[in-house]
């Protein structure tokens, strides 16, 4: 359920036309020009809009108090998410139709003709998502180069359901108290729309399946990262799930990075520096006549089980740990 927080950061564009020309000209200043028509020429139109500004996206509620036909041709650039709060909506995008309603949002995507039915007691909040934002989150988000705009309504699977999208902009703008106070912050914002930009993709679209197979996939700095984390913190007791976070990926997808970029595991990545890190130590306390116990070196490499450290030392290095600190042949 939607309720009023949202409109107060709305700011009023128009209210109560009673011109179609006059309304469809200032609705077009903010989207882009259409055609709009009284679907019963005797009716009065009584117009209202509110809007409001972010950096790649915006938010607008918008209602005509009248039964109104729209005709537009493709948008290109952006995509408008329809909220609405009351009344439904007759859309045609192509060869596509469907009814949206206040259980049902759709999305109009950016490369299809536009035909919508407004019934009378239609109040829609619009969320305007530039085509901008979701290339921009596709490549730096997933590796994925969008080189045709996000199709969301296809002839196969019809209008796009947004049920969790539309969750996630009632949770994070719509509904929120403190959206009055996050409005003064326009970094927030920004940081709010890069958010939903991911729910937005998360729904169903032409990009899906490559979407799907990038969360599997790491890119080289991503293993670089990782291998500067673990050569950072080599001290401690991690695991593959803790150097996974540290860089922000699923453990999988780390464990595959490895595999194909290093020829290896994290884990064994881990090991193989820990034992370099011990010989170091070993050798540097041998030159400078320091006198310290192997076990006191293995535990600051993070190794706590001196038996094992031992054996593994001797597999890497091709002698024991100690024969090392003393230096005897």
């Amino acid at each position: 359920m939607m309720n009023n927080n949202i409109d107060e950061v709305l700011q009023s564009v128009f209210e109560n036309s009673s011109d179609p020309d006059d309304a469809c000209e200032r609705v077009s200043a903010l989207y882009q020009p259409h055609d709009l028509k009284l679907c019963h020429p005797r009716d009065q139109l009584r117009a209202q809009m509110k809007h409001r500004d972010v950096r790649d996206t915006s938010l607008s509620r918008l209602l005509y108090n009248a039964e109104i036909q729209i005709d537009s041709e493709p948008f290109k650039d952006f995509y408008l998410v329809m909220l609405p709060s009351s009344g439904h909506f007759n859309v045609k995008q192509n060869f596509i139709e469907g009814v949206a309603s206040p259980s049902k949002p759709i999305i109009l995507d950016a490369d299809k003709h536009i035909d919508m039915r407004w019934s009378e007691d239609c109040s829609n909040l619009i969320y305007k998502v530039n085509r901008r934002l979701l290339d921009e989150t596709l490549y730096q988000s997933y590796g994925i180069e969008a080189k045709n705009a996000v199709e969301f309504n296809s002839s196969t699977t019809g209008l796009a359901s947004l049920s969790e999208f539309s969750e996630a902009l009632g949770n994070f703008l719509i509904n929120n108290p403190y959206a009055n106070d996050m409005a003064k912050n326009p970094e927030l914002f920004e940081k709010i729309e890069q958010v939903l930009a991911l729910s937005l993709l998360s729904q169903g679209n032409s990009y899906s399946e490559a979407i799907l197979n990038a969360k599997y996939r790491v890119r080289p700095r991503v293993v670089i990262r990782a291998k500067e984390f673990i050569e950072e913190n080599y001290t401690r007791k991690l695991t593959v799930l803790d150097i996974a976070n540290a860089v922000g990926v699923s453990a999988r997808s780390l464990q595959k990075g490895f595999e194909q970029y290093e020829h290896t595991t994290p884990m064994l990545y881990l090991r193989k520096w820990r034992l370099r890190r011990a010989r170091e130590l070993l050798v540097f306390s041998r030159n400078q006549n320091i006198r310290v116990k192997v076990s006191d070196i293995a535990m600051s490499c993070g190794f706590f089980h001196f038996g094992n450290f031992s054996k593994l030392y001797c597999e890497s290095f091709g002698e024991t740990p100690s024969k090392t600190l003393s230096g005897r042949l």
